[in-house]
């Protein structure tokens, strides 16, 4: 692994001007934005001069809270603050990227949560169901504030050669109490370069292959969870075919490795066709997260088959198709609903919208829209253009069924 240098990159102008822009995009309304624009040129002097002359000092965070599924803290930090961080960092942040496994898309340019869900999603499509039959799902309990600093620091050394932007990083870590300060654009990096030497530990098994010692262990206790709990004819016939047939097994996955193996952020993905073997993975990762980083899981961890669905990134997967996740649906009904009271239209709700719509469009939910009256397909254009109104200056979206009239009227409505 090359560590990254620190040749000064970040030290010239134009990169401070880079680093503004990248993270004032989107945010130049904000007042606190503005009246830092306001004052650019002199802002950009202050930045260089804090990262040549290393004088840089966090300046302090307040407080947020969000309520969105959980609650959550941030760290509100001022303008400045992260100007310099995005300044510091932005040269190396690809070197950064390159660094982390591809099967962890989240925050990466490009790539997060879509990335993910195509991982996903194709990885259930383009296997045999008997292949990856099986899931494990584990989270780690309030990641970004349970970070140990003396262990990121040891992972940011392993990364960042001895210099003005290791220590720049150091200041940066040292800045919050206890954790990383959630909300900054550096801590979403410490997310993933926190447990990027543990996705290429469990990508080959924990090197479990290379130690015969350790291998004879978990061999030996993958035969005896094997044999107590048999409970389905295939497994009955597994056992059939004798304890040196199940060791084998058991070396073939190991020196395998797991081929299905994914993380976003704190959640960890692993799925296989031997549900004994992912008890054993999932005892392997619980060890390594709590002894080697100090972390503690979530006591959801079972191993489930992937039939009944994994709920993932505000999606469920199964095998032959994905569905949006109850929360999001209803999330999406009733604010179509609230729009349609206040006498919006079709088209005015999907601009208003099109985030929520663009997300949930990647599952398989055209029954979910034709439901909500959301689509947007070229049959119901074409329908549309067809219809005559039967007044002058009145839409084809006005014109509605004479039963529905009747209807209305006999209920009381007109």
């Amino acid at each position: 692994m090359r560590r990254i240098r620190d040749s000064r990159e970040n030290e010239t102008e134009q990169n401070a001007r880079d680093a503004f822009e990248n993270f004032a995009e989107g945010k130049h309304k904000r007042a606190d934005v503005r009246r830092y624009e306001a004052d650019l040129d002199e802002n950009v002097r202050l930045v260089l001069a804090d990262i040549i002359n290393e004088t840089f000092e966090p300046q302090g965070y307040r407080e947020a809270h969000i309520f969105e599924k959980k609650h959550r803290k941030l760290a509100k930090a001022p303008v400045r603050d992260h100007h310099t961080e995005a300044a510091a960092i932005l040269p190396y942040e690809q070197e950064v990227y390159d660094y982390i496994s591809w099967r962890a898309p989240a925050v990466r340019p490009g790539l997060g949560n879509h990335a993910m869900f195509r991982f996903v999603r194709n990885e259930l499509y383009r296997h045999p169901q008997l292949e990856v039959g099986y899931y494990i799902a584990l989270d780690i309990h309030h990641y970004f504030p349970m970070m140990d600093h003396t262990v990121l620091k040891q992972k940011v050394a392993n990364k960042f050669k001895r210099g003005k932007l290791r220590t720049f990083i150091y200041k940066v870590i040292d800045s919050y109490m206890q954790g990383a300060p959630l909300g900054i654009k550096i801590a979403q990096l410490f997310g993933m370069l926190d447990l990027a030497d543990f996705d290429r530990k469990a990508e080959r098994f924990f090197g479990i292959a290379d130690d015969p010692e350790r291998l004879a262990y978990w061999t030996s206790r993958y035969v005896s969870e094997k044999i107590l709990t048999a409970r389905t004819p295939e497994e009955q016939q597994l056992l059939d075919k004798g304890s040196l047939f199940l060791s084998e097994r058991f070396r073939q996955f190991a020196r395998e490795g797991l081929t299905h193996y994914f993380r976003f952020v704190d959640n960890f993905l692993v799925m296989h066709e031997d549900k004994t073997f992912l008890r054993i993975v999932r005892d392997l990762m619980i060890m390594h997260l709590t002894r080697d980083y100090l972390f503690t899981l979530n006591t959801d961890y079972n191993v489930r088959p992937t039939w009944m669905g994994i709920r993932l990134c505000g999606y469920t997967f199964f095998n032959e198709h994905v569905e949006v996740a109850k929360r999001n649906k209803q999330n999406l009904a009733r604010r179509i609903r609230k729009l349609q009271k206040k006498g919006l239209d079709e088209e005015q709700i999907r601009i208003r919208l099109s985030s929520l719509l663009g997300f949930i469009k990647h599952a398989d939910s055209i029954n979910l829209l034709k439901t909500l009256g959301m689509e947007k397909s070229l049959g119901k254009i074409i329908r549309k253009r067809r219809i005559r109104p039967p007044f002058a200056g009145m839409s084809p979206e006005q014109k509605i069924p004479f039963m529905a009239i009747v209807n209305k009227c006999e209920m009381g409505g007109g």
